[in-house]
C-alpha cells in the first residue's frame, strides 16, 4: 500500500518536494494508517487532533492516544478541545455541521501560525463514495457528485485512493493500535445508513462496487468539468456587466430554455438566491417588473434583460422562498421548519409559532417576507372574511416595534397563509375534507 499511495501522491501531484504537512489524526484506523504512510514517505509532517468532548472520558482517550502516537514518531502535536454542542446550540445547524466547522477552521489557523503548506485527512475510496450517496439522496447539483474532493484549498486527501477493506488489511498487517468510535457504528445518522445499510446491498449487486464508483466518480469530474466551460461560455455571450449591475439577455437565456433553472441557479447562487428563485426567475422572463430578493441584492426582470443589483446599504430585503425540497430554511433570527403528515392532526399546534396547514390548498414555493402596507388575509375565526394586516395588529395591540418584525408566509399564488406568532389564514386552516397537512414551526434564537 506504501507503493500506491507514494505513486498517488505523485500522478495527482499533491505534495511539491520540500512541503510541510499536518495531519489530521482522530486516532480512528483511517487517520492512523495515513501517518503510519507518512512517517515511511519523504515529507515533513506535524500531528493535530481536535476534542470535540461529545463522547465523555472516551474523547479524552482519544486524545491521549493520538499525544502517544506523535511521541512514537517523533514529530510535533497539536491539540485543541472544542464545547461543540453550546457552539451548535441555537445555531440552527447539527452537531456534525458544528464540529465539521470548528475542525476545518482550527486546522487552518494552525497551519498558518506553524507554517505547514497542507492539511491532510484521511478520507478515504468508501467515504467519497458514501458522500455521493448521500447527495443524490438529499438532492444536489452536478457539483455533489464528485464525493469528496481531492483537494480543497489547502486541504488535501491523500488517501482516497485506498478502499476501506484496503486500509483494515493495511492496520492489521502491520499490527498498528487505533481507537474504535461506537457511535461510527450506530445506523442513527444517516451516513451511517449509507455506509451500514446501503453499500452492503449495493455490493450483493456489484461485488466490485468500489472500483466501478471510483471510475464514475472520475467521469463525474469530467461532466463537471466540461459542465463549468459551458456555463462559463453561455456567460460571456449572454451577460454584460455595466456599472456593477449584470445584464442576462433574456433572448440568449431563452435559446436555453430546458436548462434555465439549472443556469441560473449556478449564476445567481454566489448572491444569496435559492434554487425555487432561480426557478421562479426563469418562469418570469416574459413578466416585465417580476423581481427577486436575496439578503443583500435584487433580480429584476425588465423588457430585454434580468438585472442583477446589489441592494443599497440599509435596504437588505429579508426575502426567502422555501420549497418541499428545502424543509428547514435558516434564517439570521432562527429557522422555520416543515413536515408533511398525513390525514388531520391528532391535535392542533400549541404555540402561535407553530401552524397546521392543508396541504391541498398549500401551493409551492413559500414565500417568508416582513408584512408591507396594504397586505391582507382572512384571520381564521372570521368566517372568511377579508381584513388588513395593519387593522389585525392594531386590534391585537401589537407595538410598533413587533409588528416591523412580523413575518408574512404567502404561498406561490401570492395568499398570506401564516402571520407568524400570530394567526394562519382561514383558507389555509384544517377541515373536515383535509387529507393532509403540512406543520411549520419557526424557532427564535
Amino acid at each position: 500500500m506504501l507503493d500506491a499511495f507514494l505513486q498517488f501522491i505523485s500522478k495527482e501531484q499533491l505534495l511539491p518536494q520540500g512541503s510541510r504537512v499536518i495531519l489530521a489524526l482522530s486516532g480512528g484506523i483511517d487517520s492512523v494508517v495515513m501517518a503510519h504512510l507518512f512517517s515511511q514517505a519523504p515529507w515533513p509532517f506535524a500531528i493535530a487532533h481536535c476534542n470535540f468532548g461529545l463522547r465523555g472520558g472516551a474523547s479524552d482517550e482519544d486524545e491521549h492516544f493520538v499525544k502517544a502516537l506523535a511521541d512514537t514518531l517523533e514529530v510535533p502535536c497539536y491539540a485543541t478541545s472544542f464545547d461543540t454542542l453550546r457552539a451548535a446550540a441555537g445555531s440552527g445547524a447539527s452537531v456534525q455541521m458544528v464540529a465539521r466547522q470548528l475542525r476545518y477552521d482550527w486546522f487552518e489557523t494552525i497551519r498558518r501560525q506553524e507554517e505547514y503548506d497542507f492539511v491532510a485527512t484521511a478520507h478515504h475510496l468508501n467515504d467519497a463514495i458514501e458522500t455521493l450517496l448521500y447527495n443524490l439522496t438529499k438532492g444536489c447539483g452536478i457539483s455533489g457528485l464528485h464525493g469528496i474532493p481531492l483537494r480543497a484549498g489547502s486541504v488535501i486527501r491523500p488517501l482516497l485512493f485506498a478502499t476501506r477493506a484496503d486500509i483494515e488489511a493495511y492496520a492489521g498487517a502491520h499490527k498498528l493500535d487505533y481507537r474504535e468510535d461506537a457511535s461510527n457504528a450506530e445506523d442513527k445518522y444517516s451516513r451511517n445508513k449509507v455506509r451500514l445499510q446501503v453499500l452492503p446491498a449495493l455490493k450483493k449487486i456489484n461485488p466490485a462496487l468500489e472500483q466501478t464508483m471510483a471510475a464514475n466518480l472520475e467521469r463525474f469530474k469530467a461532466v463537471e468539468y466540461l459542465y463549468g466551460q459551458a456555463l462559463n461560455l453561455l456567460w460571456a455571450e449572454a451577460v454584460d456587466v455595466q456599472e456593477g449591475r449584470r445584464l442576462f439577455s433574456i433572448a440568449r437565456l431563452k435559446d436555453h430554455e430546458p436548462a434555465l433553472p439549472t443556469i441560473l441557479y449556478e449564476w445567481l447562487s454566489p448572491f444569496g438566491f435559492t434554487p425555487s428563485q432561480a426557478r421562479q426567475a426563469g418562469q418570469s422572463l416574459d413578466h416585465t417588473g417580476a423581481a427577486f430578493y436575496s439578503q443583500a441584492y435584487r433580480l429584476l426582470v425588465d423588457r430585454e434583460h434580468l438585472i442583477l443589483e446589489e441592494l443599497p446599504p440599509g435596504n437588505v430585503a429579508e426575502t426567502y422562498w422555501l420549497d418541499e425540497s428545502e424543509l428547514v430554511l435558516e434564517l439570521p433570527q432562527g429557522h422555520l421548519s416543515i413536515t408533511s403528515c398525513q390525514g388531520k392532526p391528532d391535535v392542533f399546534p400549541p404555540s402561535p409559532y407553530e401552524a397546521a396547514l392543508d396541504a391541498g390548498q398549500l401551493q409551492f414555493p413559500l414565500l417568508l417576507r416582513h408584512w408591507q402596507e396594504g397586505d391582507v388575509f382572512q384571520p381564521l375565526g372570521m368566517g372568511g372574511r377579508h381584513q388588513k394586516v395593519q387593522d389585525f395588529f392594531t386590534n391585537n395591540k401589537v407595538s410598533r416595534f413587533d409588528k416591523e418584525k412580523a413575518w408574512i408566509l404567502e404561498d406561490a399564488l401570492g395568499r398570506i397563509c401564516w402571520l407568524l406568532g400570530y394567526r394562519i389564514d382561514d383558507r389555509f386552516a384544517i377541515k373536515p375534507g383535509t387529507r393532509a397537512h403540512w406543520v411549520l414551526k419557526y424557532a427564535k434564537v
